[in-house]
């Protein structure tokens, strides 16, 4: 299982981008600005053709069709490096899974990948080393690793977390709805073999009834003899 580069997440299991749900997000999110950074290319052409050629003008055009271009394109690809990456059990790859949903958290600062329990995750300040510690939103703040050695909490990390904890979220439902259903299975397969094991001393008693009763009169002839 590789745990030292985010590239290579845990065997069996994918990053956030490559969810099913993040690929759709992506794709349904995308169309707009898509046609938008199209829209201002030709709007840009345009006028610059209408327009007396001149170099300042030009690329000061260029400059504005660039800046809202990238804008539009960091927004979209916003998700692509989101640190933690689920199993193919998860509700996040499958409707169906068929196991124990799990999420890895990608550590930056550790240069590793840790599987997460069931409890929601946050940031404290690491005053030693600098950047932000993850620890479980527990009692005693149970510590996971160095997560990242960003001095503030920028948007990019406040969405990360808001993800995490939505994935760590949906793969406790999911583990729950399993148990349940195991639990479910179990119980109504041990109904049956109650059912069946009745059955079965039921139909016994009755055998062992009608031997008696066929036995029961030659007895009485043998002891008459």
């Amino acid at each position: 299982m590789a745990s030292n580069s985010f590239n290579e997440p845990p065997s069996t299991t994918k990053v956030y981008f490559e969810t099913m749900i993040a690929r759709q997000l992506y794709i349904n999110n995308s169309k707009k600005p898509q046609i938008a950074i199209i829209a201002i290319l030709f709007s840009g052409s345009i006028f610059l053709l209408l327009t007396p050629f001149d170099l300042e003008k030009t690329l000061l055009v260029a400059m504005v069709i660039l800046s809202f271009s990238f804008s539009i394109l960091s927004f979209v690809n916003r998700d692509k490096n989101i640190p933690f990456a689920v199993n193919f059990n998860h509700p996040l790859m499958s409707d169906e899974p068929m196991g124990e949903a799990q999420v890895f958290v990608w550590l930056s600062a550790d240069n590793k990948w840790a599987l997460l329990q069931e409890s929601r995750v946050r940031l404290i300040e690491n005053t030693l080393l600098g950047g932000f510690d993850l620890v479980y939103d527990d009692e005693d703040y149970s510590r996971i690793g160095h997560f990242s050695l960003n001095h503030k909490i920028t948007t990019k990390i406040r969405r990360s977390m808001l993800l995490l904890n939505q994935a760590i979220v949906l793969a406790n439902l999911s583990n729950q709805e399993d148990v349940e259903e195991l639990s479910i299975a179990e119980d109504s397969e041990r109904r049956i073999r109650e059912k069946q094991d009745s059955e079965l001393l039921e139909r016994s008693w009755l055998e062992d009834e009608q031997e008696i009763e066929i036995e029961g009169p030659l007895a009485k002839f043998l002891s008459k003899e």
